[in-house]
This record gives C-alpha cells, sequence and structure tokens, in this order.
C-alpha cells in the first residue's frame, strides 16, 4: 500500500508528464488513470439536482459509460455518491445486478470491463466522483488496492478545489455549457407537454435511451427543433 506522500508524489509526477497544454481536469484524469493502471478514467461533478457534469473523460469508452449514467440514473458513479465510499462491478458477472439497466447498456459498449467508482472527497464532503474502467481480464483489478484508490479520489478532488479555473462555471464550451443546454431543453420540454421539470428531464432521458444517444445529442435536438414532443 502505497504512502500518503508517496502517492501524491506520483500524483505530481504524473501530472508533471501530462500535455501542459490540457486543463488541469483532463491532466487529473490522465495522471488518475495511469497510476490506477486503468483502460479509462473520468471525472464526475455536481451530482444533486440534475447537475451531474462529467468535467473529462480520457477516452470515449469512459465518456460513454458515464453518458449511460446520466442516461439511467443509476451505476457505480451515483452509488459512490450516494454512499461515499468506493462501488465496482464486473460487467460480465452473474451477481452484476445491482445496476440491471446500466449493466445491460454498459456492456453493449464492452463487453467484458471492472469498472470502479471513487468518491472525491475534500474536508469530509463528497464533491464528485473519479471513475476508472479496466477491460483487460486482469484477476486482481486496478494496480492499486481500494485505499490507495480512496486517497486517490481525495488528492484529485483537492486539487480541483484549490485550482480557480478547474471548477470554472462560466465556460462558453465544455462541461458547464453541455450541461446548461440540457436544462434549456427541459424547460422546452415543459412547455411543449406542459408537464414538471423531473418529467421532462425523464422523457428526455428515455428518448436518450430509446435511441442509444446521449442526454446532450436529445437536447441538442430539442433546442435545434429537429425534436418536438406533442402532448
Amino acid at each position: 500500500m502505497d504512502a500518503p506522500d508517496d502517492l501524491l508524489i506520483r500524483l505530481a509526477s504524473a501530472l508533471a508528464a501530462a500535455p501542459p497544454s490540457e486543463a488541469l481536469s483532463e491532466r487529473l484524469c490522465l495522471a488518475a488513470r495511469d497510476l490506477a493502471g486503468a483502460d479509462g478514467a473520468s471525472v464526475n461533478v455536481s451530482y444533486d439536482e440534475d447537475n451531474r457534469v462529467t468535467l473529462c473523460a480520457s477516452d470515449k469508452t469512459s465518456r460513454r459509460l458515464e453518458d449511460l449514467e446520466d442516461v439511467m440514473q443509476e451505476g457505480p458513479g451515483f452509488s459512490a455518491w450516494e454512499s461515499g465510499s468506493p462501488q465496482g462491478c464486473r460487467l460480465e458477472s452473474k451477481d452484476a445486478h445491482r445496476w440491471p439497466n446500466y449493466v445491460a447498456a454498459a456492456r453493449r459498449v464492452v463487453s467484458r470491463a471492472f469498472i470502479q467508482a471513487v468518491p472525491m472527497r475534500v474536508d469530509e464532503r463528497v464533491i464528485g466522483v473519479l471513475t476508472f474502467y479496466q477491460s483487460r481480464s486482469l484477476p486482481r483489478g486496478l494496480a492499486l488496492p481500494e485505499a490507495t484508490l480512496v486517497r486517490l479520489g481525495a488528492a484529485t478532488g483537492a486539487a480541483l478545489v484549490r485550482d480557480p479555473t478547474a471548477l470554472d462555471v462560466v465556460l462558453d464550451d465544455g462541461p458547464w455549457d453541455s450541461r446548461a443546454k440540457i436544462h434549456q431543453a427541459t424547460g422546452m420540454v415543459m412547455a411543449q407537454l406542459r408537464i414538471t421539470s423531473a418529467d421532462a428531464i425523464a422523457v428526455l432521458r428515455a428518448h436518450a435511451y430509446a435511441g442509444d444517444l446521449t442526454l446532450e445529442d436529445v437536447a441538442r435536438r430539442v433546442l435545434e427543433r429537429s425534436l418536438k414532443f406533442r402532448p
């Protein structure tokens, strides 16, 4: 098991090796992925009140797995956020039934994988979740033990909170802009169907699931008025 100081040194070294042109959140994501020996990683914040935002994902598979959690509203990430403890599952396992809708959809993205979600805890408060996936068939899973992954999640969260731009909510493009579009589309569906906000976002998620789309894809179509809902 890595000592806390050793883990921080390894994280700092991995950050230094990442492209300096990338945003801090992206460099942290890549560094955490490499330290954990994972095939992919993602960083998510603000799970409350339909404001869940994927700050970054290291690859298309990680991004799609996060999209599925957003659509299904279940999965290791949501459970890690709610419980404040690490959550994991093997998609190919017959026992992977805690999140049946998520697992069934995730298997269409990557048939065999171990997914581990770790809460990013800062000053006893969970600010988000760091999620890894490992598609190679390794009995031991990730390269770091769970206790070290918890410390890695805390270190990643602390780095995000202490950087003045990492969680900037006024970005013109990127994850926050995508979430703003989803909120705008939700408002349009509310007006079209004369339903509540909760029901409107449920309609968008259902449409995304039925069409194997991301929630952002559906929101963009609503905003472009190529997709309209009728009572």
